[in-house]
């Protein structure tokens, strides 16, 4: 007899119209208390409708490992349902591009689960000028990042250098980003606004030479230029696009980069899917195919740097349009964090569905506490302390249900990088060979 599935995120309606179709089997079902706990029914969560989903937990709990597993999921979906979809993966660690190999070091152990090893096709991007240094390590990047500088607002770079619109900086970068519109189009190159600035009496030669070592350092960056990177080559139908921006973490201003590349972005995965969304409407009216970005899923890391509880960043605005506005476009959020407390409570109060591993920071107890407190019928700490203490174990709070399922997240089938670090070595194939 089969075990019946249990389906998160999904309503009644659909849950008898669909099924589990377009669903994630993301785990199983903990029945039981730490030690004598023990699996049953399978966890299927949809993915085929927007949601707004939350993943914390401490370091090492399994985290960017679920991130994975629902984005594998995706990826292996009936064609006809994963090419109306595509995921794009913000790895702020480096750790996503291993995707692409299987997970033959937990064959074992996916064999007890009933799955295979296996690898996906994801799409590597880079920023330009990192593209180098991933060749030197064998590492294959499917096409280079370069986002449009004509794009970047005045209040962009400003958040960007740590400035304010109101002080000299500030009054002097909205100037010369006018001028430089004024000179050279929409279409313009940060050496472009760079010769603006030289050429501009009016600017005090300190503010001068302030702005343009700014400027020179977002050279480096190695990201913007005249045109940028299309966004149906970053939303392809039925794939997983890794964007890695790790090589950040090493710039001073390093969140403040990633911030402005997610905001980009998220301005245009918003404006992308408000006209696909008005063609498919069409297309179903007529019976017209008109190819458009497909409905999104968008998958970020350490996601309370980009959106914080207190802080603005040049991330926040656009992220913020996609929580309260995204789902009528088909915009789906995955975020990350190990601090559910420092996230901007926005992103917390339209989570429906949270997938909590271990926590015990009481800010960060809090904060979930306020997520799904309506109809929690024991207190959210001794959900957690109930679980096993198994890498994987998690509790998930489905608002759609207004129920909560401990888990155990599924192994991965493709290899996770995201491992720490050991000074032993595994045996390797060769070795052993």
């Amino acid at each position: 007899m089969p075990v019946e599935s249990i389906v998160i995120g999904r309503d009644r309606p659909d849950l008898l119209k669909y099924k589990d179709r377009g669903t994630a089997y993301i785990g199983k079902h903990v029945v039981g208390k730490g030690d004598e706990s023990h699996l049953t029914n399978p966890v299927l969560m949809d993915v085929s409708k927007p949601h707004v989903v939350l993943v914390c937990g401490k370091r090492g709990t399994g985290k960017s490992f679920s991130l994975g597993v629902v984005a594998e999921e995706i990826a292996m979906l009936p064609e006809d349902i994963r090419n109306n979809l595509a995921v794009l993966i913000v790895d702020t660690m480096g750790i996503f591009w291993s995707m692409r190999n299987a997970n033959e070091r937990n064959r074992d152990l996916l064999s007890s689960w009933g799955l295979e090893p296996r690898g996906f096709p994801i799409r590597l991007l880079v920023p330009k000028g990192h593209v180098k240094s991933y060749g030197t390590l064998g590492i294959q990047v499917d096409a280079p990042l370069t986002l449009p500088c004509g794009e970047i607002s005045a209040m962009d770079w400003a958040t960007t250098f740590g400035f304010s619109l109101v002080d000299d900086n500030g009054i002097a970068l909205e100037r010369v980003i006018k001028n430089t519109k004024k000179s050279y189009g929409e279409s313009y190159s940060i050496e472009d606004v760079i010769r603006t600035l030289q050429e501009d009496k009016k600017v005090p030669e300190g503010v001068k030479d302030s702005l343009e070592n700014r400027f020179l350092a977002a050279l480096e960056w190695g990201v913007f230029e005249k045109e940028g990177t299309s966004i149906q080559d970053i939303f392809q139908p039925g794939r997983i696009t890794v964007l890695d921006i790790s090589h950040y973490a090493s710039v001073s201003s390093g969140w403040s980069v990633r911030s402005m590349l997610v905001g980009l972005l998220s301005r245009k995965i918003y404006q992308e899917r408000l006209t696909a969304r008005k063609a498919e409407e069409t297309e179903e009216m007529t019976g017209q195919a008109v190819r458009t970005v497909p409905m999104i899923w968008l998958m970020m890391d350490e996601s309370h740097q980009f959106l914080p509880s207190r802080e603005v960043t040049a991330a926040t605005e656009p992220l913020l349009t996609l929580i309260r506005q995204g789902r009528e476009p088909g915009i789906s959020l995955l975020f990350v964090t190990q601090r559910p407390n420092k996230l901007h409570p926005d992103a917390l109060a339209q989570s429906d569905l949270v997938i909590s591993h271990r926590v015990t920071a009481r800010a960060d107890i809090e904060a979930l506490r306020s997520v799904m407190q309506t109809y929690m019928i024991e207190d959210i700490q001794d959900y957690i302390n109930d679980l096993p203490k198994t890498k994987g174990s998690a509790i998930v709070l489905d608002d759609n249900s207004e129920r909560i399922f401990p888990i155990q997240v599924r192994p991965r089938l493709s290899w996770h990088a995201g491992g720490s670090a050991s000074a032993i070595k595994p045996k390797t194939i060769f070795d052993q060979g």
